[in-house]
């Protein structure tokens, strides 16, 4: 009975000082990587990119602002790159490549069976904008002459 006490007492210890970790430190536990926060991040930036843009597109600033929204999106391209490659153990080129030939972030994770919402699939940024299925997004990210990504 001591031991068991013991035991839950441990884990009870472990999970105390994994929740008081500062934010670096936990972040170490995975490698340099916080699994939490670099696609919020990445798709947060993005939104707010897009909602800026859409409030300057009909004044004069407005190639400025498209700009700035769309290198957000290819820093969130990126980060999803990085991420599956990472979950697939696969590499960013084989990822980037899937992307470039087409495949949606629901195929590729389905071909690695990683779980599409750990890529920021699915979800849908202010006023309803599904840049999933936004072809002109995935257009301009890999088919654009001379802006296009890589």
């Amino acid at each position: 009975m001591a031991r068991k006490y013991g035991v839950m007492g441990g884990l009870l210890l472990v999970c105390v000082l994994l929740l008081g970790m500062p934010k670096p430190g936990f972040t170490a536990l995975f490698g340099g990587h916080s699994v939490f926060s670099d696609i919020g991040d990445a798709l947060r930036d993005a939104d707010r990119a897009r909602d800026r843009y859409h409030e300057h597109r009909r004044g004069r600033d407005a190639d400025r602002y498209e700009r700035e929204w769309l290198a957000r999106e290819h820093k969130l391209e990126d980060v999803r790159i990085e991420r599956m490659s990472r979950e697939a153990r696969t590499s960013p080129r084989d990822v980037r490549k899937m992307r470039e030939n087409g495949r949606s972030w629901k195929d590729i994770s389905d071909r690695y069976r990683v779980d599409a919402r750990r890529m920021g699939y699915g979800s849908k940024g202010p006023h309803g904008y599904d840049r999933d299925n936004d072809r002109d997004l995935y257009r301009h990210l890999y088919h654009k002459k001379g802006k296009g990504h890589r």
